[in-house]
């Protein structure tokens, strides 16, 4: 029998089966109707379901993705530790045989226990879900929100949140395909899009082609160095918003620091999707000055939590901080600043251009 785990790998003395049987409140009809060919397919096959007890097994997991055109994205994950190389071209054929091409269908098989590989198996590569006014391009292994008109508040909060006018730069660290820096685009001066994973910001970089935006910039790298980056081709004394959607764990300690000692970020808006793990974030934003933390505090203005998982006890939180720019007036003095000065200021200006098409570095 097919068994549906409700829990964590940590904690499974208990099984509980999730039943197949549903009106389609925690999941459309449409994926249900994957699951059920799924378990079906895999009760019938020689290979069996993965233990996570007992480690062992083929079968591990399916993905299903919808988005509001009805196309329908089918990845099923299997572990190949146990798959011979015979064992896999049957798992493939098994997959076309049960799944049948048809229009709107993509179907992909992922490996894992080991090097991860995904296959494509039928239908088109990619599915374009409508977001915001603003078309985004998803492959089986890109993030995407999965509730797209939750999303859509999801954003619009953030927009509403972040003070965006035409002179400001925003920061957009963790931007996975694009979708927050693209969405607010509009409103500012240039997006600077800081990415970790390379295909992601290959789909942000096609995404900001498909919707014919130009001022936005993506870096594929390491979120700290990435924002040091970003912060050096963006003139001095400009004003920028930095907005961070991490995973689940939250911000390395070392990006904390270094937008902490940014001083041209005057707000930040911090996207989480599990608040009971980001305190150190928060402690970090707001704490007084230090030698790990430079630059002053932020100051908590506020939160809004969204529900983009119905029926369930997950949501997201969106939290508001800002902090004083820095003080632009001039000392008075009585001394008449020198012409190497003025030179030097004006060169190290002059010489901060804007890249005026989405690139990556």
């Amino acid at each position: 029998n097919v068994t549906f785990l409700a829990g964590n790998a940590k904690n499974m003395t208990t099984k509980a089966v999730v039943s197949t049987q549903s009106t389609g409140e925690t999941c459309s009809l449409a994926m249900l109707a994957e699951v059920k060919t799924f378990k079906t397919m895999v009760e019938g096959s020689k290979f069996p379901p993965y233990d996570v007890v007992a480690n062992s097994g083929v079968w591990k997991a399916l993905e299903v993705r919808t988005n509001s055109g009805g196309h329908v994205m089918v990845t099923a994950i299997v572990d190949k530790r146990q798959l011979t190389e015979v064992g896999l071209f049957e798992v493939k054929d098994l997959m076309k045989e049960y799944y049948q091409s048809r229009e709107s269908f993509s179907l992909f098989l992922k490996l894992v226990g080991g090097k991860e590989e995904i296959f494509h198996l039928a239908g088109p590569l990619t599915m374009v879900e409508k977001l915001c006014g603003l078309e985004f391009q998803i492959t089986s292994g890109s993030f995407f929100q999965v509730n797209t008109p939750a999303a859509e508040v999801l954003y619009n909060t953030i927009r509403d949140f972040a003070s965006l006018d035409k002179d400001t730069y925003l920061l957009d660290v963790c931007c996975g395909t694009g979708t927050i820096g693209l969405i607010l685009s509009h409103a500012v001066k240039h997006v600077y899009g800081i990415e970790l994973v390379e295909s992601a910001v290959k789909d942000a970089i096609e995404n900001a082609e498909r919707n014919g935006v130009s001022n936005v910039t993506f870096l594929a790298g390491n979120a700290k160095n990435m924002t040091t980056k970003a912060v050096k081709r963006i003139p001095q004394k400009s004003r920028i918003v930095a907005i961070v959607d991490p995973p689940r764990s939250g911000l390395h300690s070392e990006v904390i620091a270094c937008l902490r000692k940014t001083e041209m970020i005057s707000e930040l808006v911090y996207v989480s999707c599990d608040v009971t793990r980001i305190q150190n974030n928060v402690i970090a934003l707001c704490g007084p000055t230090s030698n790990k933390f430079l630059g002053d505090p932020f100051k908590f203005v506020k939160a809004v939590s969204v529900d983009m998982f119905p029926h369930t006890r997950k949501f997201e939180v969106v939290m508001h901080f800002r902090r004083d720019p820095p003080s632009t007036e001039t000392p008075t003095s009585t001394e008449t600043p020198t012409n190497t000065e003025t030179t030097a200021s004006g060169e190290a200006l002059s010489s901060t251009e804007t890249p005026k098409s989405a690139v990556v570095d």
